[in-house]
């Protein structure tokens, strides 16, 4: 166990070390089934015009990672910055005023995710956030998933255990986490939705249930979801979303996304 920890907030370079986050509102995806959380987050940062890095997050709790700008070249929300553990970034549109994304790529250390939690829950309450938004996912099979085995479904859960009426409107059921909060449960969303309360944040997390695979389609319901639940209605109406050079779809799909689940099928011409 890990003891003696605080998340802390290292901005980008050249940028002011006293960024404010107060009265925004916070979208965390949690490393859960299928990573619906994280791949919709990664949907909501490539799409979202106006969206860059302003600095990353980190904890001793969090595995070391490291690689490529996940959202392509300098003109990227990325700006070119190697990807890390957990990054942060800012929507500067006044059509998604105050929205910021904490995108966690990297899983947390064995036997430290309340650790983690707490101290996530923490940051989000001293930096004075309005709000997080928790993105989760769970196993299409959970005895408690609405519908189970189908296509994508949510139910939400909330700190304060009363249903947000945004959710409600947005027809995605409220979840009553009573016994999973209870009893401590380690396993996200659980221990951070926990932690928000405990830290008296306003937090609500919407839990997607999947199948684990291909889970691009399900992260673009859960961004759905999100716009829906911040803007009411078809949520993706009011969001500013980037020119995607003529894709059907509302979402940019960012490069790292090009083979993450395997090449494309090679030509059977090349066989004949």
């Amino acid at each position: 166990m890990i003891h003696q920890v605080a998340m802390e907030f290292h901005p980008v370079s050249g940028a002011s070390s006293s960024v404010s986050f107060a009265g925004d509102t916070l979208i965390l995806p949690v490393v859960s089934h299928g990573n619906v959380g994280q791949l919709a987050t990664d949907l909501l940062v490539a799409s979202l015009a106006g969206s860059s890095r302003v600095g990353c997050l980190d904890h001793p709790a969090l595995l070391p990672c490291v690689g490529r700008d996940a959202f392509g070249d300098d003109a990227g929300p990325g700006g070119g910055h190697i990807a890390l553990s957990m990054e942060v970034y800012r929507v500067n549109d006044d059509d998604a005023p105050g929205v910021v994304l904490a995108q966690q790529r990297a899983e947390v250390a064995l036997g430290s995710q309340r650790t983690f939690a707490a101290d996530t829950a923490r940051w989000a309450a001293t930096s004075g956030f309005k709000e997080v938004i928790v993105l989760a996912s769970a196993p299409s099979t959970d005895a408690n998933a609405p519908g189970q085995i189908g296509g994508t479904s949510f139910r939400h859960v909330t700190a304060s255990g009363a249903p947000d009426d945004r959710c409600v409107a947005a027809n995605i059921p409220h979840h009553n986490q009573t016994n999973e909060i209870a009893n401590e449960k380690a396993t996200p969303p659980w221990s951070l939705v926990k932690a928000l309360r405990d830290a008296g944040v306003t937090g609500t997390a919407l839990i997607a249930t999947c199948s684990e695979g291909d889970n691009t389609e399900d992260a673009k319901a859960m961004a759905e979801a999100v716009a829906r639940v911040i803007h009411g209605g078809d949520g993706t109406e009011r969001f500013p979303l980037r020119s995607n050079d003529g894709n059907d779809s509302k979402w940019t799909t960012p490069p790292s996304w090009a083979a993450a689940y395997g090449q494309q099928p090679i030509a059977s011409q090349l066989f004949m």
